[in-house]
C-alpha cells in the first residue's frame, strides 16, 4: 500500500482526557482499549531505535491512526474484500513464507499476523477504490488544462515576514529594509520569534500568487505588487505588527502534459483514495471514552 495515501487522511480526532481509560474510543461499535494503544506505542518506540519516545503526542497520533485503521478495515470487510481472490492469494503467500521462516512459532505471531491482515485489508480497500475510480487519460487532460490556465505565466513568490509586538518596531524594520539593509539582520533585530532570534530565517517556500490570493488575501494585498528586495508597509494584526519582504519572485512555467502525465496520474489517484477515506471517517461513529 502507498502509505501516504492512507496516512495523509488522518483527521484530527479529538479525544477527551481519558487516554488511560480501559476503553479509549469506540469506532462503529468496536472498542479500542488502552492495552492496544500501549502495545502499539511500545512497537513504535522499539522500532525507532531510540529516536521516538513515549509521549502524549505520540499516543494521540497512534490513537488517531488506530481509529483510521479500524474504520478502513471495517469497510473492507463490509465490502467482503477479505473474501476476494486477490486477498486470499496474498494472505496464503504470506502465511507460507512465515511458516517457512519459522515465524509462526514465535510467541507473538498471532498478534503480528492480525496486524498484517489489517494492513492487507487496507491495501485491498485502496485497490478497490482505485479500481472503481480509475484516473483516465481524459481526466488527466482536463486537469492539466485547468492547471495550465490557472498557473502558466503567473508569478510565484518567496516571502519573508518580520513579526513584532510594537508598531514603532515594525515601522523601523520596514524603513531599514527600504534602505536595503539585510533582511536576515533586520529580522533578527526586530522579530519577536525566538527561532528568528536564533538565526532561522522566516522565509516561505515559493507560493503561487493565485493561490495566495484565495487562501491568504490580506498577505496577497500586502505583497502582490512588491518587486524582489522590496518590503511592505507594516500590517497591524491581533496584538502584532508584520512587515512582509519579497525574497524572490519568478514566473511559473507549467511543464508539458507528456512530462507531467505520470505524476499527475499518481497525485490524482492519491486524491481519490484520500477522498474515499475522508468520507468513511466523516460517516464513522467515533465515540471517545467518557
Amino acid at each position: 500500500m502507498n502509505k501516504k495515501r492512507i496516512a495523509a487522511t488522518l483527521l484530527t480526532v479529538l479525544f477527551s482526557g481519558s487516554i488511560w481509560a480501559e476503553t479509549v474510543v469506540t469506532v462503529n461499535g468496536s472498542k479500542i482499549d488502552s492495552s492496544e494503544l500501549d502495545r502499539r506505542v511500545k512497537l513504535t518506540v522499539a522500532a525507532s531505535q531510540g529516536k521516538v519516545h513515549d509521549s502524549p503526542d505520540l499516543r494521540r497520533f497512534i490513537a488517531q491512526a488506530t481509529v483510521l485503521e479500524t474504520v478502513v478495515v471495517q469497510e473492507a470487510k463490509r465490502l467482503r474484500l477479505d473474501k476476494s481472490d486477490a486477498y486470499k492469494a496474498a494472505e496464503t503467500a504470506a502465511r507460507k513464507q512465515a511458516t517457512e521462516q519459522g515465524l509462526d512459532k514465535q510467541a507473538d505471531f498471532k498478534q503480528r499476523w492480525a496486524d498484517f491482515q489489517n494492513q492487507l485489508l487496507m491495501q485491498a480497500y485502496e485497490a478497490d477504490v482505485i479500481q472503481k475510480n480509475p484516473v483516465s487519460d481524459a481526466d488527466i487532460q482536463t486537469h492539466y488544462e485547468q492547471l495550465h490556465r490557472r498557473y502558466n505565466g503567473t508569478d510565484e513568490v518567496q516571502v519573508g515576514e518580520i513579526v513584532t509586538d510594537k508598531a514603532e518596531q515594525a515601522t523601523a524594520a520596514a524603513r531599514e529594509l527600504g534602505a536595503k539593509k539585510s533582511f536576515a539582520d533586520v529580522a533578527k533585530k526586530y522579530s519577536i520569534d525566538p527561532n528568528v532570534k536564533a538565526g532561522q530565517l522566516p522565509i516561505t517556500e515559493f507560493v503561487p500568487l493565485v493561490d495566495m490570493k484565495e487562501a491568504r488575501p490580506k498577505i496577497y494585498d500586502a505583497v502582490s505588487s512588491l518587486k524582489k528586495g522590496q518590503a511592505s508597509k507594516p500590517i497591524a494584526g491581533d496584538n502584532i505588527h508584520v512587515v512582509f519582504y519579497m525574497q524572490d519572485r519568478r514566473k511559473i512555467t507549467v511543464d508539458s502534459l507528456d512530462k507531467m502525465r505520470d505524476s499527475m496520474r499518481e497525485s490524482m489517484t492519491d486524491e481519490r483514495v484520500q477522498e474515499a477515506v475522508n468520507t468513511l471517517m466523516q460517516k464513522a461513529k467515533i465515540e471517545p471514552a467518557k
